[in-house]
């Protein structure tokens, strides 16, 4: 049960009582935001904007009115990369600064010649490490890949380079995709452009804390600074939250309506799709419009069960008055639910629309989480044989000489090493069932999921749901997986919500908006999820919602870990997860260390200090919760 700290009341009308889930439930009374915890209601532009300041949108203004050029922009992303020693985020996995001036350059003298470089007149793209830009490897992140140089670059960049777009680089994240976390133990056995090696993409805001996975460091490039905008990949949040973590816009499209055919890594068919990151809504919708294959349907490019349509029409002057958001009454495989800072900020935030007039219609999602959890175990293994079977077709249509068992033998993280090899090729599925289980899934599960819902809209008459993105606050990077950690004798269990999971599963569009910050520094959103084909309403009422909360301010231009090198070991865990941590146990597999000249001051800036990943917690209050990838 949640309660609200504040005094409320519920008046009986469904406007009033619409904080039912996280207010009225027990309390009576008017329930009042404290807005100090959101961000500002309108974006303020810093009386000394660098070009690096600007948004999307205003870059490209300027580029197209040529107040500036292709080059000089791409150079100011460098320097706010330099200046503020943002390399040690781990972000990029490919930089060629070289190619990418070239490239401006080359837009540049396009305009000189007299030719036309609208729309987007040399604006630099970061781009997944999973999706495919000829010229540039595609690792994953894993050692298995790191020379695959493909031949052909993935639909939707072409369609951004023949916009007059250019490539800024290829962003790092989760080793092939495979946590929400983007934790990678260091080793020098993948590629990486200063040779780095394997590492973890960190946090813009606060690098101690996860960055959110799949998709970490195209989001942290985003939040900085020193990417105007970035491609990510969502198979069940890899889009979303990174989004949440790093403060900035992110959309999970309608299934198929972002194209990369054959030039995308480990992308299941029933899950995966191609997203965007963006530091306001309007960038994230003039992204979208940019490689968005808005005369399609989902049935040319695959995905959905029934075909919608893929264009995607934007309502600039959307009234929020009277527009129903269904808000699900519980988070399902969440315990204990929402923490009370989580629950207070999500208050404040839906006070907020509730006063623009937005009407939230609490529901029992029971149903879905039923529906959802009947199919876990199938959808699980639907991983193991899509990963597969599309890492197979993946490599063919490249031409590579690389084998999915050696891809899979060559896993860097020495827990997913020994996932893949069980699972991925040795089949053993003992944990999840059969094939005749993921037959069933593909054939019933997933339709199940899928129409309950689709009803679920229906029957509660709502737009969209909302939800928070994270039941707690960020963890630190060495307080998660595969167990919790345990504070002031409290289970802090990990922050991924369920939606995730029955968002992707059921196939629907989803975005994530930013409404302020937790009390470690790090940023705070909540999830909207329509129905499929209904992209255009979501931009839309992103950009309303945008209005009330406005983007979030920047992180400090020179990151705590400057002049550092962060470096993630994994040690094996001898906590089993049932009652109290011993002394001596640890609960996490990873461990965090900086070195370098930010180390006498790094951890003590943050607040933290000691031997992170074990502990001699007070009490126990419940058992951990399982969180590993």
């Amino acid at each position: 049960m949640l309660i609200y700290t504040g005094k409320s009341s519920c008046n009986g009308s469904k406007r009033v009582c619409a904080l039912v889930f996280l207010v009225c439930i027990a309390s009576t009374g008017t329930c009042t935001a404290k807005r100090s915890l959101l961000a500002p209601a309108t974006p303020v532009m810093p009386a000394n904007t660098s070009l690096a300041d600007l948004t999307a949108t205003q870059a490209i203004a300027m580029l197209c009115a040529r107040d500036t050029t292709a080059v000089m922009y791409a150079q100011a992303l460098f320097d706010r990369f330099d200046a503020g020693g943002y390399e040690c985020l781990n972000a990029f996995i490919s930089l060629n600064r070289t190619q990418v001036l070239a490239e401006a350059a080359a837009v540049d003298a396009k305009h000189d010649s007299g030719e036309p470089i609208t729309p987007l007149c040399g604006l630099p793209l970061a781009v997944k490490d999973t999706i495919d830009v000829e010229g540039y490897r595609t690792t994953a992140a894993t050692p298995g890949l790191k020379e695959a140089f493909p031949d052909f670059s993935a639909p939707l960049i072409d369609m951004y380079k023949a916009k007059n777009g250019i490539i800024l680089g290829k962003m790092n994240l989760a080793e092939l995709s495979s946590t929400v976390t983007s934790i990678n133990t260091n080793s020098p056995n993948c590629y990486s452009y200063n040779d780095v090696g394997c590492s973890t993409p960190l946090n813009a805001y606060n690098q101690t804390r996860i960055s959110g996975g799949s998709s970490a460091g195209s989001a942290a490039s985003v939040a900085a600074r020193f990417a105007p905008w970035a491609l990510c990949e969502d198979t069940g949040g890899s889009c979303r939250a990174p989004a949440i973590a790093n403060g900035i816009y992110g959309l999970r499209p309608t299934l198929g309506c972002y194209n990369y055919s054959d030039a995308l890594v480990l992308a299941t068919f029933t899950r995966d799709t191609v997203g965007s990151f963006g530091r306001t809504m309007e960038d994230l919708v003039l992204l979208d419009s940019v490689i968005r294959t808005q005369n399609a349907t989902t049935d040319e490019l695959g995905g959905l069960p029934v075909p919608v349509s893929c264009a995607a029409n934007i309502d600039r002057s959307m009234n929020l008055t009277g527009l129903k958001l269904g808000l699900p009454s519980n988070f399902g495989w969440i315990s204990p639910g929402l923490s009370g800072e989580i629950q207070n900020i999500t208050n404040h935030a839906m006070q907020v629309m509730i006063d623009a007039g937005v009407e939230f219609v609490p529901f029992d999602s029971q149903a879905l989480n039923d529906v959802s959890a009947d199919a876990w175990g199938a959808g699980t293994e639907s991983y193991a044989y899509e990963d597969t079977d599309t890492l197979a077709r993946y490599l063919y249509r490249h031409n590579y000489t690389t084998s999915v068992p050696e891809v899979y033998y060559e896993t860097n993280r020495p827990d997913l090493q020994a996932l893949y090899t069980n699972q991925l090729i040795q089949r053993d599925f003992s944990r999840q069932g059969s094939t005749d289980t993921w037959v069933r899934y593909l054939t019933r599960g997933r339709p199940d999921i899928i129409s309950t819902w689709n009803n679920a809209f229906e029957e509660y008459d709502v737009s969209a749901f909302l939800y928070p993105g994270f039941s707690t606050t960020l963890p630190e990077i060495d307080a998660c997986e595969p167990y919790v950690k345990y504070s002031n004798g409290s289970v802090i269990s990990f922050p991924l919500t369920n939606f995730f999971e029955i968002d992707a599963q059921a196939v629907v569009t989803a975005m994530v908006f930013p409404v302020g910050f937790d009390s470690t520094g790090a940023p705070f959103a909540l999830q909207l999820a329509a129905p499929a084909g209904m992209d255009g309403f979501l931009l839309s009422l992103g950009l309303a919602l945008e209005k009330l909360f406005g983007p979030l301010p920047p992180p400090p231009t020179t990151a705590a870990c400057s002049g550092c090198s962060s470096n993630v070991v994994y040690t094996n865990v001898t906590y089993s997860g049932v009652g109290a941590p011993l002394d001596n146990d640890t609960w996490t597999n990873f461990g965090l260390t900086f070195k370098g000249s930010c180390e006498s001051s790094f951890l003590s800036s943050y607040g933290s200090g000691g031997v992170l990943g074990s502990g001699n917690p007070l009490s126990a209050s419940g058992p951990a919760v399982s969180t590993s990838g």
